[in-house]
């Protein structure tokens, strides 16, 4: 199974929710904070080509924002 990476930071409302629902679900993931990650940031720049937060991939399917419906059918 590919990893899930969730890019965050600290003070956004909508990755606390996503880590929420992945948590819930029993899904690990590795969590990339881009406020303090500029590598990071800049790979998750190039893979939706916008600076929003929370962006959520496995492989090479990503979801930008808590969408759960799509989450749904990325973690399954």
């Amino acid at each position: 199974m590919e990893e899930i990476t969730v890019y965050t930071t600290p003070t956004c409302p909508w990755c606390t929710k996503v880590k929420s629902y992945l948590n819930d679900k029993g899904v690990t993931f590795k969590e990339l904070n881009v406020a303090a990650d500029s590598q990071a940031a800049q790979r998750m720049i190039e893979i939706t080509g916008q600076r929003s937060v929370p962006v959520i991939t496995r492989g090479e399917k990503y979801v930008v924002g808590f969408d759960q419906d799509r989450l749904a059918s990325m973690i399954q």
